[in-house]
């Protein structure tokens, strides 16, 4: 089995190093490479091909999301999830117009960056927590609604789980969204993973798309 290659672009090398011995210990079977600089990185991953890079955005000289930028237009293939502690909706929309996968704060817990790692390498799009309102906001904007029909698809879900549906296309976070409909967080995670088997969605960021496509979570945001 092939290993999985993962290049880290990150001039702090204490959080760099952290990483990689991370992933190593926890994911098993990777093989990592290191760059401090972006214009390094531009030079080497392109001729290492790896399956994904993982880009600090705020860098010395070139600054992340314009490497991410240069890279996909060099390998469009390649899965980038972009890190940083600017949380900004500015930044964000520029990393995922940029052609990234996913926007991770650094300040996330470890199960949750290793979690954004597996689905970017599925080829999901990843986007921490505190920052998929921003995303959910310019899709709202620029996503064309359907709420004047009925979906085929929706006929699939049972009325809670449209409940659950609509509160997710809010932006929602399961804790907030058991506490809204008085039901235990585990029971919100079942109905989520009951909605994207059922309507053959790959992960929660696709699942939002499609919701409010369909007219959920109107009046929220």
């Amino acid at each position: 089995m092939e290993k999985v290659k993962i290049a880290i672009v990150d001039d702090h090398s204490l959080f760099a190093e952290g990483l990689k011995t991370m992933l190593e210990v926890k994911r098993g079977s990777c093989e990592i490479s290191l760059y401090q600089r972006c214009e390094e990185a531009l030079q080497e991953i392109p001729r290492l091909k790896p399956h994904l890079a993982l880009i600090d955005i705020n860098m010395p000289g070139m600054d992340g999301i314009e490497l991410t930028r240069r890279l996909i237009e060099e390998m469009p293939t390649l899965r980038i999830l972009n890190l940083s502690i600017d949380d900004s909706r500015k930044t964000v929309l520029e990393v995922i117009a940029a052609g990234s996968l996913g926007y991770l704060l650094k300040v996330c817990h470890f199960d949750d960056l290793l979690r954004g790692v597996e689905s970017a390498l599925q080829g999901n799009l990843v986007i921490g927590e505190r920052l998929t309102p921003y995303v959910i906001e310019e899709l709202r904007n620029r996503l064309p609604s359907n709420n004047n029909q009925v979906s085929a698809f929706l006929e699939k879900i049972s009325c809670r789980e449209r409940e659950v549906l609509e509160e997710v296309a809010k932006g929602m976070n399961n804790q907030a969204i058991a506490e809204k409909l008085f039901i235990s967080e585990k029971t919100v995670k079942n109905h989520i993973t009951n909605i994207l088997e059922k309507l053959d969605i790959p992960d929660r960021m696709h699942l939002i798309v499609f919701a409010i496509r369909e007219g959920f979570g109107g009046e929220g945001l």
